[in-house]
């Protein structure tokens, strides 16, 4: 919901807002109780999107016990140039391990009894692989993690990383140009477009939840508007749409706050699967991935 995210500057254009930034707590705990929703309405996802909830609920435990953490506060420099919150700058932090260690272990109890062994091999694993699996993460390479156990690294980098954003001094340059299809805090790819009330388009970040401002009918992965496509399944998800384009062939969800005001970046595109079958049936690749949905390698 635009609500959890306080605006931090304008771009030239006068009164739009260019970035958005997450509050984790507030984002943690109604993506949770968007996903319990979600599970309601397509019961042949109910399992899983009850299952990636109880993720969920414990990045809402984490993000509110560390309000007192000595996590080392910074001043990041936004130019739309170098992103300065580097995946080497991430990685340097012995928070994201601590927090995946306390994720494991909290999840332990709850998750299926399926799912445990995964778990206990990604407990199992010392710092230099956890930070070797990390990087493949960041390159969707789940080799060291197995699709089964990115979903909980990236939980726990993505908590991180919107801690350390949120405990920082965000300075953007009056000139940068933030209008670009990769993250200008993170350089992560967005997991989907959302459409404000307003009618402005905003990327959400996979990693980080930022989001920023790019002009609609651009695609969001090479900038092109010659032959943009929009998809639907209205009757089924009446707020969400899929972008495509005619150029790269990829597509990405757009999510409209207008028509759903409770939409979420992660948990309506989970829900919607349906849509990415119909436009992979088209010819059409998706342009970046949903964390909780890690190729195999």
């Amino acid at each position: 919901m635009s609500s959890d995210f306080p605006s931090t500057s304008a771009d030239a254009i006068g009164s739009i807002a260019s970035l958005f930034l997450a509050n984790p707590v507030t984002l943690y705990e109604t993506r949770a109780r968007r996903l319990r929703t979600l599970a309601e309405r397509e019961p042949s996802l109910r399992a899983y999107l009850l299952f990636v909830a109880q993720i969920v609920e414990v990045q809402h435990l984490l993000s509110r016990r560390d309000d007192g953490s000595p996590m080392p506060t910074t001043t990041l420099h936004v130019d739309g140039v170098t992103p300065p919150l580097s995946m080497a700058r991430l990685l340097q932090d012995r928070f994201w391990q601590e927090s995946l260690t306390t994720l494991l272990a909290t999840l332990m109890p709850y998750v299926p009894e399926s799912v445990q062994p995964v778990l206990g091999r990604l407990k199992k694993l010392d710092a230099v692989q956890r930070t070797a699996a990390a990087h493949a993460l960041f390159d969707n390479d789940t080799t060291l993690t197995g699709s089964d156990g990115a979903p909980f690294f990236w939980a726990a980098l993505s908590l991180t990383a919107m801690q350390r954003i949120a405990r920082s001094k965000i300075v953007i340059a009056e000139k940068s140009d933030v209008a670009h299809h990769l993250c200008p805090l993170c350089g992560n790819a967005p997991i989907a477009s959302v459409v404000h009330p307003d009618g402005l388009r905003y990327l959400h970040c996979r990693l980080c939840e930022s989001e920023w401002h790019v002009v609609r009918a651009l695609c969001s992965n090479c900038d092109s508007s010659r032959d943009i496509d929009y998809w639907s399944l209205e009757n089924q998800f009446p707020a969400v749409k899929a972008e495509s384009c005619g150029d790269c062939h990829s597509y990405l969800k757009i999510l409209y706050q207008k028509d759903d005001k409770e939409v979420d970046a992660v948990a309506d595109d989970l829900a919607s699967l349906a849509l990415d079958a119909r436009l992979e049936d088209e010819g059409f690749s998706r342009s970046s991935i949903n964390p909780f949905l890690f190729p195999s390698p």
